[in-house]
């Protein structure tokens, strides 16, 4: 990646990752005031996650700032894995609040109670539905561009917060007509779709700090790549991994045997950029095998 391109990406992150916190601490605003007009328990569970959002968004900002720090001597790989680290931290957030909001709405169905001053609440969440979305217009162009896993977790609460908003809209509307119970049963709702979106951020963060292979496309434009080389005779012992924004790929090309020195290094060489065309961010090390003539079948053909 040339030094154009990477300061481009540490602005788009830095970009995101500020808008994110500036609209967490709006929508905090805003529904405090609204929660407390109402007394409506999904207003609540929204109130709570933003603030829980604001939380995640701060630890984004830090691990995004730790992680565009370059390679160092201690840190030969970077330091793409504070993003992991930032998205199981939310994940722990995110289920906290989410069994917090179990006992709320649990309590509220329990006893229920009319709520009031509703259109006030039904504004503040049509409010807080454009507001999302203009942020997560930002954050999937920047996640496109720079592919960080931060962001992308980030991105996906927020996702969930839309269609959180619009279960709460729906409350406050059918509780306006003396439905009273509906508050608790949405407010349950969302709290058990919160906690499905911390297991799945914390899911993907872990197996991205357990370095998991990248998905099985990757294999197929591997492959691809080295069919293109008649000099190559196939490839075996492929590893991949991900850290932040940065994939590592490392194979085994099957050479003949015959081939120079130079050749070779160029053979690599072309693979290697062949590679990188699909993944910019890649880093690829690639070691030569020298074997002796036979069909040309470049396919990983030893696991």
């Amino acid at each position: 990646m040339n030094a154009d391109s990477e300061r481009q990406q540490r602005r788009l992150l830095t970009l995101a990752a500020s808008a994110s916190v500036a609209t967490a601490l709006v929508l905090i605003a805003v529904k405090t005031v609204a929660w407390m007009m109402t007394g409506s328990v999904s207003l609540l569970a929204s109130l709570v996650d933003s603030v829980m959002d604001s939380l995640a968004s701060l630890m984004n900002f830090a691990a995004i700032h730790y992680s565009l720090v370059p390679a160092d001597d201690e840190h030969r790989f970077g330091h793409g894995k504070a993003e992991a680290l930032a998205g199981l931290g939310q994940a722990v957030l995110i289920g906290g609040s989410a069994l917090f909001l179990l006992k709320e709405a649990v309590l509220k169905l329990i006893e229920p109670a009319p709520l009031e001053a509703t259109a006030l609440g039904v504004g503040v969440m049509v409010f807080s539905i454009l507001l999302t979305a203009l942020l997560l217009l930002l954050q999937r162009y920047v996640v496109r561009r720079t592919g960080s896993t931060a962001i992308d977790a980030d991105a996906l609460h927020y996702l969930s917060d839309l269609a959180v908003n619009l279960g709460i809209i729906f409350t406050l509307i059918v509780a306006g007509y003396g439905f009273e119970e509906v508050d608790g049963i949405v407010g349950l709702a969302i709290a058990l779709y919160i906690l499905r979106s911390a297991w799945k951020i914390g899911w993907d963060s872990t197996q991205l700090l357990l370095d998991h292979e990248l998905p099985g496309e990757v294999r197929d434009v591997i492959s691809a790549v080295v069919a293109e080389q008649e000099d190559a005779l196939g490839f075996h012992d492929l590893r991949t991994r991900q850290s932040g924004r940065t994939q590592f790929i490392q194979l085994h090309v099957d050479m003949n045997e015959t081939l120079s020195l130079r050749d070779a290094h160029d053979l690599g060489e072309r693979i290697r950029a062949g590679i990188v065309e699909h993944y910019p961010a890649a880093e690829v090390i690639i070691h030569h095998d020298p074997v002796a003539e036979r069909p040309h079948v470049p396919i990983d053909d030893h696991h």
